[in-house]
């Protein structure tokens, strides 16, 4: 209830200080692998910070150098030439092994990120995936939380002697459908060069992911790509045919409907677990301050508190890093000087929960949002429900290990049981029966209005008209609930909510967890190990 009610307190809006002097330099790091969804897009939003850009410096971080971003990247800093903007690419890439020199461990992310730490120009560093968009007041925002200790807008209290330590902001996804493939000139290139999603683009994932490039997604990017034979939303619908062969059922609009929705399944079960059970969860636990939680598509902290974090780990006491291994590797990379402790973090497949929990044990520290949402967006046409599943069941099972009670306890916070345990109880005490089944069809019909009227406070969160202030890519000029009828939000709502409990049991009772193909183990010192 407590994350539902700041939900709806907080818009996002831009917190006033019009001072440039306050504002400190911020580099943005954003590591890049493999082609997602409207990549250009999410990536050209830290261009259009409204942020003093003098005071910024932007670094992509890639890996491979045939990797196919590159060319979307390089087009996106030739349209920004005022702002301090430039390619990393790693040494001595091996194709055979599939990573460079760069290789600290097992997480991908890290190993490519790194780099962008070490040669950052400002102490505040924003870490972004590259699958995110963010609106142009975040940064903005997120300074002033980090120097005047706010969250959500608002001063924190003087109790206790925790700062703000990282500003992170809550994530969202949107499932949207292909653009229009009629690009003609450069300038259309912003809109649709991300045709191809790649394989890690979840939402709790890190944005790097082990798509291939290939020589003929490569020339999607600097070509006018081909109109798909698919029909898209907006495209008239085909002539008919006088082929005696052609099949009235094969072409039928009720069938060919049913196959999009089982394909954009996945997109539309993943908006609606970050619009409803995540956020309202993920704001609770922040502003309630027991422990960081912390997802890692978008945070901001300085490299001067990461590297202290990681150089007391050796000497404070910590159950999180009280293995004498880690200390070793934490006592090494620090050693290494300045901006080198993000390269501790690559033995954990949740780098971003660790990082919290260092800066908050050695720096004592804590979270702050700013009322603001980041946004992937997600392929509405090859998303399925198995992707879904598979994504939940792989991230439910690094939380298992890393949060066990949180993981164990999560069943009784989703509806239905809550619905059977809550029902159960009021009706042995009140209504002299076992189960009395009109208050828990009231508890559902209760909770699922909660959602609804949050679902569509997310939205306005995104597209708040002082967040849109800046660059609004063309599939955020169209809010998606104007295209969906009420029983088609219910119909996912509700297909979300059954699928909660199986979703858990399977994460619970399994072990291995496939990690960009790979098969892992969580060991108990947290760190991941190839099997």
């Amino acid at each position: 209830m407590q994350g539902e009610v700041e939900l709806h307190k907080t818009r996002g809006e831009e917190i006033n200080n019009n001072n440039v002097e306050e504002y400190e330099g911020v580099t943005i790091i954003r590591p890049i692998k493999g082609i997602d969804p409207e990549l250009s897009s999410c990536l050209e939003s830290s261009f259009c910070q409204n942020y003093p850009k003098d005071k910024l410096q932007i670094l992509f971080c890639i890996d491979n150098p045939q990797d196919t971003p590159i060319p979307i990247i390089k087009h996106l800093i030739a349209k920004y030439p005022t702002i301090d903007a430039k390619i990393l690419i790693s040494e001595n890439y091996n194709n055979d092994i599939g990573h460079s020199d760069d290789y600290f461990g097992p997480n991908p992310k890290v190993n490519n990120l790194a780099k962008g730490v070490s040669q950052a120009k400002y102490d505040i560093l924003w870490i972004m995936d590259s699958n995110v968009w963010a609106s142009s007041n975040i940064l903005k925002n997120s300074i002033l939380t980090m120097k005047y200790n706010l969250n959500n807008g608002r001063q924190l209290g003087s109790s206790g002697n925790r700062k703000v330590k990282l500003v992170h902001h809550v994530p969202l996804a949107l499932s949207i459908n292909k653009q229009p493939n009629n690009f003609k000139t450069n300038e259309d290139l912003e809109y649709g060069l991300t045709p191809v999603q790649s394989n890690d683009s979840d939402y709790c994932s890190n944005s790097n992911s082990n798509s291939n490039s290939s020589s003929s997604l490569a020339s999607s990017v600097a070509i006018q790509r081909k109109p798909s034979p698919l029909r898209g939303p907006n495209s008239s619908p085909p002539e008919p045919s006088s082929s005696k062969e052609t099949s009235p059922i094969a072409s039928s609009p009720i069938i060919s409907r049913r196959k999009h929705l089982f394909k954009s399944l996945g997109a539309k079960l993943d908006e609606m677990f970050l619009h409803t059970s995540h956020s309202k969860f993920y704001v609770a636990l922040n502003n309630m301050s027991v422990a960081p939680c912390v997802n890692g598509k978008s945070n901001i902290y300085r490299k001067s508190d990461l590297d202290r974090s990681v150089q007391l780990i050796p000497s404070q006491p910590c159950p999180f890093f009280a293995d004498q291994n880690v200390k070793n590797d934490a006592k090494y990379y620090s050693s290494l000087g300045p901006g080198h402790s993000m390269k501790f973090f690559s033995r954990y497949i949740g780098e971003d929960n660790m990082i919290g929990i260092a800066l908050w044990e050695n720096c004592a520290g804590r979270t702050g949002l700013t009322g603001d949402v980041v946004v992937q967006p997600l392929s509405g046409s090859d998303n399925t429900l198995n992707d879904y599943i598979m994504r939940r069941v792989r991230w439910l099972r690094v939380r298992k290990y890393m949060v066990l009670l949180a993981t164990l306890i999560e069943p009784t916070t989703e509806s239905i049981i809550c619905g059977l345990y809550g029902t159960f109880g009021l009706s042995a005490l009140f209504f002299n029966c076992r189960f009395y089944w009109p208050w828990f069809i009231f508890h559902m019909v209760i909770w699922c209005l909660t959602d609804y009227v949050q679902y569509n406070t997310l939205v306005g969160h995104v597209f708040n008209d002082q967040n849109l202030i800046g660059y609004v890519p063309k599939w955020l000029q169209k809010r998606p609930d104007e295209d969906r009828k009420v029983i088609d939000w219910l119909y996912i709502w509700f297909l979300r909510e059954v699928l909660a409990l199986p979703i858990w049991i399977s994460a619970i009772w399994g072990h291995e967890i496939d990690w960009r193909g790979k098969p892992f183990k969580i060991k108990k010192d947290l760190t991941a190990e190839e099997l």
